[in-house]
């Protein structure tokens, strides 16, 4: 295993104990491909985060799975499916935590479309194929 992949696992893992910690539910990251908390009441969660800068130099982009986005979109109909994003600084502080409606998201999503003229791709990632579509952190939220 690739010591970036490592550092992302561990980053997503960090993320979804702070949102677990922050709505008082339980981070169950294997129990579903769509989500990765679930609060008391039942509400699902799935938990993006990335960090404001990439290696590279270039901004941070959360990285959202359509097959899971259409779940979550589905279980938002009940009002029981939220996204929540976590922006880590280059120091692996959190910098932002913002929380987001699925329907919300299609809209960005659809916005990011039409300037790039891809609502989703294929994602050539080694452990997952499925279309991905990659959202620059300022697109959810504002520091």
């Amino acid at each position: 295993m690739s010591t970036r992949r490592r550092a992302n696992e561990r980053q997503g893992e960090a993320a979804g104990k702070i949102i677990a910690a922050e709505v008082n539910g339980e981070h169950v990251p294997g129990e579903s491909y769509w989500y990765d908390v679930v609060t008391p009441n039942g509400t699902k969660i799935e938990v993006k985060s990335t960090h404001t800068e990439l290696d590279d130099g270039s901004e941070g982009r959360f990285r959202l799975w359509e097959d899971q986005h259409t779940s979550l979109t589905s279980a938002e109909a009940s009002g029981t499916a939220w996204y929540a994003f976590v922006l880590f600084s280059t120091d692996d502080e959190v910098v932002g935590i913002q929380r987001r409606k699925p329907s919300t998201v299609t809209r960005i999503v659809r916005e990011i479309a039409l300037e790039d003229g891809e609502p989703w791709s294929v994602a050539k990632h080694r452990e997952r194929e499925a279309r991905q579509k990659k959202v620059p952190w300022s697109e959810v939220m504002s520091i």
